[in-house]
């Protein structure tokens, strides 16, 4: 519901509600790549026969004698994700185009394939030693979300905590923590990177937190404050990972309350989409949903629509302006609101 409601009301798609605007400028390359999704040999694997044409066409596209082709295909079959499983075999060739880009995207579009990408760990991990620093952290983000098929690549992860490069320890790091058998030393490392100085670093170390849901879990009170960073991308990053960490993030109910009122729509709609993903525990917000539902931006109203219906029960004495929002000028916040109402409203009242 979630994806399906912020797709209709702003457009965005992948990373999740108004995800998408974490980060947009506050990360290397890649990562902004990520955001946006997120020569193959003339002997590379031909598609399935049921692969959608359009896999098909993206497939054939990694060939194109244009950088900016290439990458573009990579990305758009990250995006596309498992869905384009068919050209995990391309893309892995992909690894190994002389564009920075295309390596780079090619690495991003094989984390979004998820478990069925294992085949390509080895290559993946001899990513990590290329020679840009944006393609390395690629390779970093595209084995976590891989999982632990790509334990293979544990022992270059961790050679990769030792540099110097900030954003690649904090990717390493977040890479290490869904691979290895300790998490949380790991998940300390990146939420350490929220007291940098630099917001570029701050909006990364957020990010990161966020692709590991809940196992970030311990962070959530870095998180909470980071809600107060005088960067509005790091803001967004660190709604986002609240959300992305769920129920467990019930300590910074509050800190999303006030959220709800940044001077970025982006803000705003972010932390309430987060309070929605944290469900009954984030009854306190009640109030402040209630008030959101008065803004006049409908991303606002939308997001305040899901959230209170998602915290369920609870959030009764938001029926009344859950009502009212069926009467909204836009189509999916009053759709939102038929839904949300039978989600608050308890059987037998």
């Amino acid at each position: 519901m979630k994806r399906t409601l912020l797709r209709s009301l702003t457009g965005l798609t992948a990373v999740g509600a108004a995800g998408l605007l974490v980060c947009a400028v506050a990360a290397p390359g890649w990562l902004r790549a990520l955001i946006a999704q997120e020569p193959a040999a003339r002997g590379a694997a031909a598609p399935d026969a049921d692969t959608p044409p359009a896999v098909a066409a993206l497939i054939e596209a990694l060939k194109d004698k244009e950088a900016d082709v290439r990458s573009n295909a990579a990305k758009s079959l990250g995006r596309i994700g498992p869905n384009a499983r068919a050209a995990i075999p391309a893309l892995t060739e992909a690894l190994k185009d002389e564009s920075v880009d295309v390596r780079g995207a090619a690495a991003l579009a094989l984390g979004h394939m998820g478990p069925d990408a294992r085949d390509a760990v080895p290559k993946l991990a001899a990513l990590l030693n290329d020679k840009d620093r944006d393609v390395r952290g690629a390779a970093a983000l595209a084995l976590a979300r891989i999982g632990k098929d790509a334990r293979s690549a544990l022992p270059a992860l961790k050679e990769l905590t030792k540099q110097e490069d900030k954003y690649l320890q904090i990717y390493a790091h977040c890479a290490l923590a869904l691979l290895d058998d300790s998490a949380e030393p790991h998940v300390q490392a990146v939420a350490d990177a929220l007291k940098d100085a630099k917001p570029e670093v701050r909006g990364a170390a957020a990010y990161a937190l966020g692709e590991l849901g809940p196992a970030a879990r311990s962070a959530v009170p870095a998180l909470a404050e980071a809600l107060k960073d005088k960067s509005v991308e790091v803001r967004l990053a660190a709604a986002r990972a609240l959300g992305e960490i769920g129920p467990d993030a019930k300590g910074a109910v509050g800190a999303l309350a006030a959220a709800l009122r940044d001077a970025d729509l982006g803000v705003q709609v972010t932390a309430a989409m987060a309070l929605g993903e944290i469900g009954p525990d984030a009854k306190a917000a009640v109030n402040d949903l209630i008030d959101a539902l008065k803004s006049k931006e409908v991303e606002l109203r939308g997001a305040a629509v899901f959230a209170l219906g998602e915290i369920g029960p609870d959030a009764r004495a938001a029926i009344p302006a859950v009502t009212q929002a069926l009467k909204d000028e836009n189509a999916d916040v009053r759709k939102a609101a038929a839904l949300a109402l039978g989600k608050i409203q308890e059987p037998g009242q």
